[in-house]
């Protein structure tokens, strides 16, 4: 017996059922179906940053900082649950041990919207989320 294995990263709070169809391509033939049930929360926000952003036509840039609590040097990922309203200057972080860093900021014009929160969520290298901030726009 075969394993199929998948990972479903959710950018959005809730309950989701997806459909996996496996297809035999050669005869075009249907093998397996699986209905997929998930729920996702939303890790534990470590700190809320409020930006002010003055109305611009052009991205924006700011820096939150960011503290590597391991006591090694360490490689961290960086997403965001909105791509469209931010995105980062460096996707990738090395961070020294126990040593502090800003992360680049860049937030479209769309982000002066009214979006509530837009998370930043800092993986290692396997995409486990290690700390999650909230980014607030004022």
């Amino acid at each position: 017996k075969q394993w199929y294995q998948r990972r479903v990263r959710a950018l959005e709070t809730g309950v989701r059922d997806y459909q996996v169809n496996v297809v035999d391509t050669n005869n075009r033939v249907l093998l397996e179906r699986w209905l997929v049930h998930t729920t996702a929360d939303l890790p534990v926000v470590s700190r809320t940053y409020d930006l002010p952003l003055s109305r611009s036509l052009v991205p924006t840039t700011k820096q939150i900082s960011f503290v590597n609590p391991y006591t090694t040097e360490r490689v961290f990922k960086l997403k965001t649950n909105r791509p469209e309203l931010l995105s980062f200057r460096d996707n990738l972080l090395s961070v020294p041990s126990k040593q502090s860093v800003n992360i680049g900021l860049v937030l479209s014009p769309l982000a002066m919207s009214n979006f509530n929160y837009i998370m930043v969520f800092v993986n290692d290298v396997q995409q486990k989320c290690e700390e999650c901030f909230a980014v607030r726009i004022t």
